[in-house]
């Protein structure tokens, strides 16, 4: 019998029109890290009381699904998990995407390759909404240093032994990623300082939508559609030198911050960046005989004023229409 290999595995997305409701997957095939969805398993236990030790029976309770992708940030291929993410965007000039907030964004349709398990076939996730989305890279020699894409996913329902969509893999991708010398702006304080002269080292920004998931009812296995139960949360976290005092001065004056982070290779570019922010958490603690950094925290908001009608905005530009990237399907 044949054992999974986890390099056979891969992912590919459908945006859905309907919640829960099959979206074919008409993007790309994606590289993945690691992935998994699971299934959250409700279980009901017997209160009923007898003369023996062990319960009458385990009943089988609701049940849904969640896990994370992980993947390498590129260029290529990622519209339909930002527009999730995001849940809006707009496309102008054929090749510039720009995904903002929205109060209720679309679900997904994932295929989910898992070691080829029964060959030829994947598992489909039905319902699928993205509860986080976080993007971390770390300048240097390593992995840290091509960015990472995490995203958290819950799912209503999955089917095994699905055959998937026939999908090549974006041929630009696999040798176009973002990597940390590939920056062209990263702002971490209020001070209005150059990249070159901030000396940021790492950086984080994740975007969580807070959805209440076990929305179960009567004559249901499964639960209803998930909802938003609270306000979208954006926090940015940089490591960077500690030369000036300037993002500390920030913090007792409320000085509003704006938190960017931008690649680009050739004409391709991604950029991620917060128009209102405020430090939330600052430290430069000395730790030892050599340099100090500078930990920093930002949490955005949006304003009545907010020029980006969002707490984050990402634009992205390559050379897939919006046809072909899927980011505005269907």
């Amino acid at each position: 019998m044949a054992v999974a290999i986890g390099n056979k595995s891969f992912v590919q997305f459908g945006v859905e029109g309907t919640y829960g409701t099959n979206a074919p997957c008409t993007g790309y095939r994606m590289e993945i890290i690691s992935a998994n969805i699971d299934p959250v398993i409700g279980t009901i236990p017997s209160a009923s009381l007898y003369q023996g030790a062990s319960r009458r029976a385990i009943n089988q309770g609701g049940l849904f699904y969640q896990g994370k992708i992980v993947m390498e940030g590129r260029y290529y291929g990622i519209g339909r998990l930002l527009r999730a993410a995001f849940g809006a965007v707009a496309t102008s000039g054929s090749f510039t995407h720009t995904y903002t907030e929205a109060t209720a964004p679309p679900s997904l349709t994932i295929e989910l390759g898992e070691g080829d398990i029964p060959a030829g076939t994947v598992k489909r996730a039905l319902g699928c909404v993205v509860t986080d989305f976080s993007v971390s890279c770390t300048a240097g020699q390593n992995e840290d240093a091509q960015a990472t894409v995490e995203i958290g996913i819950a799912a209503k329902t999955v089917s095994l032994g699905a055959t998937p969509v026939a999908l090549s893999y974006p041929s630009a991708a696999q040798s176009n990623p973002w990597l940390f010398h590939q920056s062209t702006s990263v702002t971490n304080d209020g001070s209005g300082d150059t990249q070159a002269n901030q000396r940021v080292h790492e950086v984080k920004l994740t975007v969580t939508n807070p959805y209440a998931l076990d929305r179960f009812y009567f004559g249901s296995l499964t639960p209803d559609s998930p909802i938003r139960n609270d306000f979208l949360e954006a926090k940015w976290e940089f490591t960077s030198d500690y030369q000036t005092t300037a993002a500390l001065t920030a913090v007792p004056a409320w000085t509003v911050t704006q938190p960017a982070l931008k690649f680009q290779s050739g004409s391709d570019t991604v950029e991620f960046r917060s128009v209102e922010a405020h430090i939330t958490n600052y430290g430069n603690p000395v730790e030892g005989y050599g340099p100090m950094v500078m930990k920093i925290t930002h949490e955005a908001y949006r304003s009545g004023t907010n020029s980006d009608s969002s707490a984050v905005k990402c634009i992205l530009v390559n050379t897939d229409s919006a046809a072909t990237n899927g980011d505005t399907s269907p």
